[in-house]
């Protein structure tokens, strides 16, 4: 055997799941975890499949190669932070994209190791599993858990809903689940959702093959990802795929599109695409993303970074109220939450706008208007001492999209019955971006990520050296938390009559506060 044969031989690893043997590579600290990446989980949705329910993979018979550097990029524009976070340039797209990467501990253990699945972000139109942000060799390797991140349809093949759509019917429960599509349709709503339930059925059937505890799955979800775990939450016949949930930044601010809302952006899609609904599924993905590109591009209202493609409510799957939706669902049988927000996420969409540096006092006071009314200056005393105008809008769009939203789903889950913790990500980018302060992806790399990601032009300027201590707090947090449902560091439950949210970074990291709030602003937002 060549040198180079036996040392790529050293440092493969093989498992097999039901739809045929893999065959990964070992990396991360000492070598030590086995990598899968671009593992499918469902068939390739093209063709017929472009806009219908996830279906069962059909298997393969020779080994699968999931060794690479890189497993599968769903079809995508370029995200309009991609510089700031690091993302590869123009990495290679497909919508072959149901896929999921693995990282898992080897050597001795305990048992089957728990599980984290992450359902990231990216406003449904961008991200994936394969970013440098995301990779999870390290977590892994530190906290003895088995960490899956996961593909689904973004954009328009995710999440358009001409007026002709149907919702799937989800038949069965857990593991044993299934779509049904209405007889006749050609496309369903939520498909992208749909994508996510498929992936977290295959991880309750499959993860024993890479040592994971199919009973002990933490599913986590950042942004676009948070706000779909809060629709699976509601949904009964999902709950049984895993113990614990975790909601990073979700928009719950931003209700699910109504039927109406969608099928205008539908419309406006096929006006861009300059093809009729019979060709929809074979017009190729290059003129879908240039459609959706002219979408996009439409002019909107200061502020609405809402985007077009998102969740539908179509009463089957997705509920128009996701917070309310959990007051009629069934009791959560032991659920254990954890939620939070960072302390300014629209710093990343604002905070470095320079359209808005011009903002006056008179157009900061009608956006207040809008959302409290009669109250609008009382609020805007609690939002502008010592701060810009321009600071006031952008934290006013923070607790509007995300902090408010999050602290009543916290009040709605305890009330439900699950066991809730919150936490607030304090701490501020440093230097050149120092602008964006505690913004939106700003924890991210203190769980998951490569050194890359780590030295991001986001974080050029940060002390790595008080990053790596911050991570290291957090990931044992986040690892108790999957190990657990608990945690022991002074981190009490969130109750609605005691409420109680831990500080994670910045000066007041360990805290504990009365509110994701800040001092003053809660019961404007009751």
């Amino acid at each position: 055997m060549r040198a180079a044969d036996a040392a790529s031989a050293t440092t493969r690893t093989e498992t097999e799941v039901s739809g045929g043997p893999l065959v990964g590579r070992l990396e991360g600290p000492g070598g030590l975890v086995a990598a899968y990446r671009g593992v499918p989980y469902a068939a390739p949705p093209v063709g017929p499949d472009r806009f219908a329910p996830p279906r069962p993979h059909p298997g393969w018979s020779e080994p699968l190669r999931a060794d690479g550097a890189v497993g599968t990029v769903p079809l995508q524009l370029p995200s309009p932070f991609a510089a700031l976070l690091g993302d590869p340039l123009d990495p290679p797209h497909t919508e072959a994209c149901l896929t999921v990467n693995v990282w898992a501990p080897v050597g001795p253990g305990d048992g089957p190791r728990p599980v984290l699945v992450w359902l990231p972000g990216g406003s449904f139109l961008t991200g994936g599993a394969d970013l440098p942000r995301y990779d999870g060799a390290e977590l892994a390797a530190r906290e003895g858990i088995v960490v899956v991140l996961v593909n689904y349809r973004l954009g328009a093949l995710g999440f358009l809903a001409p007026s002709w759509a149907e919702p799937a019917a989800v038949e069965g429960v857990g593991t044993s689940l299934s779509f049904r599509m209405p007889q006749g349709a050609t496309h369903v709503t939520n498909a992208g959702l749909l994508d996510q339930i498929a992936a977290l059925r295959w991880v309750g059937r499959e993860i024993h093959a890479f040592g994971g505890d199919p009973d002990r799955v933490t599913v986590v979800g950042q942004s676009a990802g948070g706000q779909s775990l809060a629709a699976l939450l509601a949904l009964e016949q999902v709950r049984p795929l895993f113990r614990r949930a975790v909601l990073h930044s979700a928009p719950l601010g931003m209700a699910p599109q109504t039927r109406q809302e969608a099928a205008l952006v539908a419309d406006d899609f096929l006006a861009a695409l300059g093809a009729d609904a019979g060709r929809l599924r074979t017009v190729p993905g290059e003129r879908v993303l240039l459609a959706q590109r002219q979408v996009l591009a439409r002019p909107r209202r200061r502020g609405d970074v809402r985007p077009p493609f998102q969740l539908v409510a179509d009463d089957a799957v997705v509920a128009a109220d996701l917070p309310g939706a959990l007051r009629t669902a069934p009791p959560p049988d032991g659920l254990d939450l954890l939620a939070g927000v960072t302390r300014h996420e629209c710093a990343l969409w604002f905070g470095e706008d320079p359209g808005l540096d011009g903002l006056t006092r008179e157009e900061v006071a009608a956006e207040f208007s809008a959302v409290f009314g009669p109250r609008a200056q009382e609020a805007l005393s609690h939002y502008t001492p010592g701060t810009e105008w321009r600071v006031a809008f952008e934290e006013l769009k923070t607790d509007a999209f995300f902090t408010a939203p999050t602290q009543e789903f916290a009040d709605l889950a305890d009330s439900w019955g699950a066991t809730v913790r919150l936490f607030r990500f304090d701490w501020r980018v440093p230097g050149r971006h120092a602008r964006l302060r505690a913004c939106h992806c700003a924890e991210i790399p203190f769980l998951l990520g490569r050194t890359e990601a780590r030295h991001a032009p986001l974080f050029a300027d940060a002390d790595q050296e008080e990053m790596a201590a911050l991570r290291g707090r957090m990931r044992r947090l986040w690892g108790e938390f999957v190990r657990t449902g608990t945690m022991t560091d002074h981190w009490p439950p969130h109750r609605r009559e005691q409420p109680a949210v831990r500080v994670v970074g910045g000066e007041r990291d360990g805290e504990v506060l009365g509110a994701l709030l800040e001092s003053g602003r809660r019961r404007l937002w009751e």
